[in-house]
């Protein structure tokens, strides 16, 4: 109910501001609008690792993949992994430096998207979210405070479209293809109205058979966004919901069975979950004066489903759960001659109830038990310009508590009061060589709590992250070059050891006293010709955990897993007129481990990848595009871990997620 009352608000606010006709966007609004998500976002002068993606080139690709297959395509040491050996549909996942993205904050216009105990994001729940995004920008490393999860490993920021400027218009498109690929979606753009007013929507259904054998999906999701912008305020409602059936394939395969099929699924074909979220954010920005902005946010989220898990034809298990998350943020931005200061604070609340039951026992959970988690911070930026030396300071505190309670009926779950205090903070300096080339220096250290899967397998400790950064921008005509050097150090990290939970995807983890990662990263593009454009992103990464427990013996100085030393990913876009186009892209990934103890039979093989698109404007507003992925149909994996068929505590070897073979997507975008 609570989601067909958010279409409603949405849809009337449509509404309202069609009625009243077009004008010409007022500047300063526009301004004013990005004031949004400028307390957590990085400038050019900061000197920290980021990457801005515009829309443009999110559009230029999309075909309605997952955010984290989209990622992968778009920004270095980004590599995705997919349940059902899909793009679209079914669940995603990516790591950033080998690091999983639980310990990447992720955050719409500011506000958290992961979830606050598991500390996930599970992008499936609203599919299409990648259409509805005006930018992104990608953190890496120890990153600027945001709200929500420790900024860690990196941050991801997502824009939500700028509902105030260009014109009235709507769009229509259609993805169909491969594994049973159909998508259609339907995007209205008021910009800015009469009466000062302005909405975006957009609606969205997904059908995937998936590649793998019972990996199908089915997605609705809805995007909208309203707001009113004067000429010293704006406020901005903005969300989505979104309800997706997932076959379930998680679980990784042997190989001698992807040899004989590859579309072999452990999972039992009765396996479908069936989850449902939902976001609203209400976000109110006043000019006080030139130099003086303030912003405040109110948001709610909310999820629930069931995750079931058959061991054979008779006995299936079903885990369920529900979230009800509330979070308010302020920040206020000031501008001096030379010194920008931003300041702000944040509080949010989340509540969990997790419960299991045999099916189809509904009315009859054999376990069930409630989480509640707090989270209080503060941060204070300021950057301050010296001619051409740009120095920089951010500080965040952050306090947080978690709760556990059984449920006294059941008499099962833990009963447990833990909480934590973080001092984050990145400081550096950057400097101007020249017009268009800068430096930058900077070291951040970043503190995180373990998540509610860790604590309720004994881990108890905080994790820091101790990151060095070095890096050199320069930008032409023709170049626009982003190269840096790494070097994070980690205390007590919470290192994945390789195994899966029994009857689960959730990785096994333990403090490990003392590791590192370390490498340059490059992203570079190159535009000799009006008619052809080069993309290169590159990483090359070292890493090492100075010891840990298997469970038999201490093992010391092994690579951390899903950690390759090489990623290579090379675009190059033609334009043979104003209305064909071709880009050729490739992937090329090293090998690495899916288990920390480094045996050499459970490696993750070598993989390099080519696709192709072809882009054709058959007229101003209609368009076709033809994406051809794994051109050369090989078989690779981005993903597994040791296999374990009977749950007997018996490994029967290593087990793999295959990616998809030769496929292919055709969309067509029609505007009005």
């Amino acid at each position: 109910m609570r989601s067909r009352v958010q279409i409603f608000l949405f849809l009337f606010s449509i509404n309202l501001c069609a009625q009243e006709g077009l004008i010409v966007g007022n500047a300063d609004s526009l301004d004013l609008e990005q004031v949004i998500i400028s307390a957590s976002r990085s400038s050019v002068h900061d000197p920290l690792t980021f990457q801005n993606i515009s829309s443009d080139k999110i559009e230029t690709i999309y075909n309605g993949q997952d955010p984290a297959v989209l990622l992968q395509q778009l920004s270095p040491s980004i590599i995705s992994y997919s349940d059902a050996g899909t793009d679209i549909g079914n669940y995603a996942q990516f790591r950033m430096r080998g690091i999983d993205q639980s310990r990447i904050n992720i955050t719409l216009n500011g506000v958290p998207l992961n979830d606050m105990v598991d500390q996930g994001v599970y992008f499936s729940n609203f599919s299409d979210f990648g259409n509805s995004i005006e930018s992104i920008q990608v953190q890496r490393g120890v990153s600027a405070s945001n709200a929500g999860v420790a900024s860690y490993g990196g941050a991801i920021n997502f824009e939500s479209p700028n509902i105030f400027s260009g014109d009235l218009r709507a769009e229509q498109q259609l993805t169909v293809g491969s594994f049973g690929t159909l998508r259609t979606a339907t995007e209205l753009r008021t910009g800015l109205m009469k009466n000062k007013l302005g909405a975006y929507a957009r609606m969205t259904r997904t059908r995937v058979g998936g590649y793998k054998t019972h990996s199908a999906s089915d997605a609705f999701s809805f995007f909208g966004s309203a707001g009113y912008a004067g000429e010293k305020d704006i406020i901005k409602i903005t969300g989505f919901m979104g309800k997706t059936q997932n076959d379930q394939s998680y679980l990784p395969v042997l190989l001698s069975d992807i040899e004989t099929d590859p579309k072999t699924n452990y999972n039992h074909p009765n396996d479908t979950d069936d989850f449902e979220q939902e976001l609203i954010q209400v976000q109110y920005t006043r000019s006080l004066s030139n130099a003086t902005q303030l912003g405040a946010t109110v948001y709610y989220g909310g999820a629930r489903g069931v995750f079931p898990f058959a061991i054979d034809d008779e006995t299936q298990f079903v885990y369920g759960l529900s979230n009800d998350h509330y979070g308010i943020m302020s920040h206020l931005t000031h501008t001096l001659s030379n010194v920008l200061l931003k300041a702000g604070v944040q509080a949010n609340t989340f509540d969990r109830t997790n419960y299991e039951y045999v099916a189809p026992n509904v009315g009859n959970p054999y376990d069930r038990d409630f989480t509640k988690k707090n989270d209080i911070s503060a941060f204070g930026k300021v950057s301050y310009n010296l001619n051409n030396l740009n120095l920089y300071a951010d500080l965040q505190v952050r306090s947080v508590a978690i709760d556990f309670s059984p449920d006294e009926e059941l008499e099962t779950g833990m009963n447990l009061n833990e909480s934590w205090f973080f001092v984050n903070f990145v400081t550096g300096l950057s400097y101007n060589i020249s017009q268009g080339q800068s430096i930058y220096a900077s070291f951040g250290r970043a503190g995180r709590e373990p998540t509610r899967s860790d604590i309720r397998n004994g881990v108890l400790e905080a994790e820091y992250a101790n990151d060095l950064e070095l890096g050199w921008r320069m930008q032409t005509d023709k170049w626009n070059i982003n190269a840096n050097l790494f070097n994070m150090m980690f205390d007590n990290e919470i290192s994945s050891v390789g195994a899966l939970m029994e009857r689960s995807y959730m990785e096994i983890r333990q403090n490990v006293p003392n590791s590192r990662r370390s490498g340059l990263e490059l992203a570079i593009a190159y535009k000799p010709t009006s008619k052809v454009a080069i993309d290169i992103n590159a990483a090359y990464m070292n890493t090492n955990v100075s010891e840990f427990d298997n469970g038999t013996e201490t093992i010391n100085d092994v690579q951390h897993i899903f950690a390759p030393n090489f990623v290579f990913r090379p675009q190059v876009n033609f334009s043979f007129s104003d209305q064909i186009g071709l880009i050729l892209s490739g992937r090329k990934v090293s090998a690495s481990f899916m288990e920390l103890s480094n045996i050499k039979s459970f490696e993750l093989p070598a993989h390099t990848v080519f696709n192709a698109q072809l882009d054709v404007d058959v007229t101003p507003k209609a368009s076709i595009s033809f994406m051809l992925n794994n051109i050369f149909d090989e078989l690779y994996f981005t993903d597994g871990a040791p296999v374990d068929l009977d749950f007997d505590g018996v490994v029967e070897g290593p087990g793999f997620r295959v990616q998809p073979p030769r496929h292919f997507y055709m969309v067509f975008k029609v505007g009005f």
